[in-house]
């Protein structure tokens, strides 16, 4: 705080504080719009009214104080803002500008600004800011926060005040109030909320704003002992029936906040609203199977809470149908049941149960996607699925039943083979295969050098990074029927990249092609008349990288391999064929076989 000026000094003051806020208007304009901006909780000081005034006494005029008070959270940045001081003819005397910001900025703070006959007036009270030009004057004067150049943004006059001109419009209209000997001016916080600081507490009027009472310096260590005003209550739904439910009776709980003195009214489905206990209310029903909306809301001696608590849900009595979509052939192999199903009701959940023969049901769940089963023995089935929806209904189950024959189980692996492979060498670190089976539906896995065997995808797969030097790849096929081809097709190559010293030299001699339809010779075959009705044939070519084609009968030559197995036959007459090709040329004459047979 400034000491008190002479006329000359004051005028000089005055021009040197206009000079000098002139200079410091715009950058701490953007300083406060870029604190706000960043942190809305870190307002600047504006948010600050006058609480108490403190003249001093006519033994102790030293001991005057004033004690501001935030009325919103984050008022920290005192040091912006300027306490004025001014005499009773509305003249400023002296300003204080706080020299840093507070520790605590929560709502209803409070920040003590004193002169230096405090301690002995209040010794149990530390002030925030000290200085010894305050200097109120007891008999009439007033202090304004912060200072923005008259009009002033809040002020509080008493006493013989008359520079009601000064401040800002419409002024300290009505008469100041005297402050009585060792008394202070206290603004009243109860236009809006009577035991809360706030902005409604500012009538610009000190005669209807302040009052005096004995004095209560706070400083910004203090805890503030305003509370919070009674408000409406907000109303919470606690327990409530879920959704969708089967249940046709409901049943709720629910709280209020605050929870003192409140009562509640409830209304279900639209009805008039109506008493309802504090403990909960039910509704016995039966409710009908739609939408029901139940709406609580709390009443406390400031009102009933004006958005009521509601919660909407469903009634659903109806239980859902399952369908059987897909199912094994009767009679199939017990290598591999699969089913797939649905439910009349999008979101079921399903429950399965698989029983042979004459055993009971055993339902458990299963995925909506489908159930498969492996590994069963001959004899008769019966499959059921059952679907259960949100709202926990249970439906009736769908079932199958059909007979298990392991004898017509595929017992042929499928045979693999590579389409497409890098060069050898290959001058790429990027090396792709692309591959098939001789069965369709397959499976495929890949390997990599000696890194074992991993599912790849069924068009191909594609490797990346290689380094310089001899790779080998490998892929096996596994039909649906679980069967792996026990021969993996396979191939080696070497990657050579640009500018390696492992280039080859001499120069690759290209791989000769033949160019003769190769020879079938069959080295093992079943008698001229058997009881055998899966007899096998084993075969060879004069060519070593010949793949072979059989048939049996009048079906198609389809791709084979040594030693072949036929699939269960008929009693009778029957013929196998089987044909060597190599480079794309098929032998003219397949080797073959007539045979018979016996029934035992």
């Amino acid at each position: 705080m400034h000491k008190r000026m002479g006329a000359q000094e004051r005028g000089e003051g005055r021009a040197l504080g206009a000079a000098t806020k002139a200079r410091l208007a715009v950058p701490l304009l953007a300083m406060l719009a870029a604190l706000i901006a960043a942190s809305p909780a870190q307002a600047s000081f504006h948010l600050i009214k006058v609480r108490e005034v403190f003249p001093g006494t006519t033994t102790n005029p030293e001991s005057d104080y004033v004690e501001l008070q935030m009325y919103s959270t984050g008022q920290s940045l005192v040091n912006l803002g300027d306490l004025e001081v001014l005499n009773s003819t509305g003249t400023v005397t002296s300003h204080f500008s706080p020299s840093g910001a507070v520790p605590h900025s929560a709502n209803q703070s409070t920040v003590l600004i004193a002169n230096t006959g405090f301690s002995s007036q209040f010794p149990s009270v530390t002030p925030d800011f000290s200085d010894g030009g305050l200097n109120l004057d007891r008999l009439g004067g007033a202090v304004c926060w912060p200072q923005n150049e008259p009009p002033f943004d809040d002020c509080a006059s008493w006493g013989s005040f008359t520079g009601q001109a000064s401040l800002p419009s419409p002024g300290d209209s009505a008469a100041a109030v005297a402050i009585p000997n060792g008394m202070a001016l206290r603004r009243t916080i109860s236009p809006g909320c009577s035991t809360l600081l706030e902005n409604a507490d500012d009538s610009n009027d000190s005669a209807v704003d302040f009052s005096p009472q004995i004095p209560n310096p706070r400083n910004n260590t203090a805890t503030p002992s305003e509370q919070e005003c009674a408000a409406l209550p907000n109303t919470v739904v606690d327990a409530k029936p879920a959704n969708p439910t089967k249940a046709t009776a409901a049943s709720f709980t629910y709280h209020a906040i605050p929870a003192s003195e409140a009562e509640f009214e409830c209304s279900l489905d639209g009805a008039p609203f109506s008493s309802c206990a504090t403990t909960g209310i039910s509704y016995p029903g039966p409710l009908s199977a739609t939408s029901h909306t139940f709406e609580v809301r709390a009443v406390n001696p400031a009102g009933a809470d004006s958005t009521p608590a509601a919660y909407i849900w469903t009634v659903d009595t109806t239980a859902p149908t399952a369908t059987i979509q897909t199912h094994p052939a009767d009679p199939s192999p017990g290598t591999s049941a699969a089913f797939t199903y649905r439910s009349s009701e999008v979101g079921s959940k399903f429950e399965c149960s698989l029983a042979s023969g004459v055993e009971p049901d055993s339902f458990s769940s299963c995925a909506t996607s489908g159930k498969t089963f492996g590994g069963l023995a001959d004899g008769t089935y019966t499959f059921k699925v059952r679907a259960t929806d949100a709202a926990l209904n249970q439906g009736v189950p769908a079932s199958f039943g059909w007979t298990v024959d392991n004898s017509l189980a595929d017992t042929t692996p499928p045979q693999t083979t590579i389409e497409s492979r890098p060069a050898d060498p290959s001058d790429s670190s990027t090396a792709s295969f692309t591959y098939s089976s001789n069965e369709p539906g397959s499976s495929f896995q890949c390997m990599l050098g000696g890194a074992g065997f991993t599912a790849c995808p069924p068009g191909g797969t594609t490797y990346t990074d290689l380094g310089n030097g001899a790779h080998s790849f490998a892929v096996r096929a596994t039909d649906s029927s679980g069967n792996i081809d026990p021969t993996p097709a396979g191939y080696s190559f070497t990657v050579v990249l640009a500018g390696s010293p492992m280039a080859p030299s001499p120069p690759l001699i290209p791989r000769p092609t033949p160019t003769v339809a190769p020879a079938t010779k069959l080295l093992g075959k079943p008698p001229a008349t058997t009881h055998d009705r899966t007899p096998t044939f084993r075969f060879g070519s004069s060519q070593g990288s010949a793949v072979f084609q059989c048939k049996i009968d009048r079906s198609s030559f389809k791709a084979c391999r040594s030693p072949f197995t036929a699939k269960k036959l008929f009693y009778g007459n029957h013929t196998f064929q089987v044909r060597a090709i190599a480079a794309g040329a098929a032998d003219s004459s397949p080797a073959k076989l007539t045979f018979r047979v016996l029934r035992p």
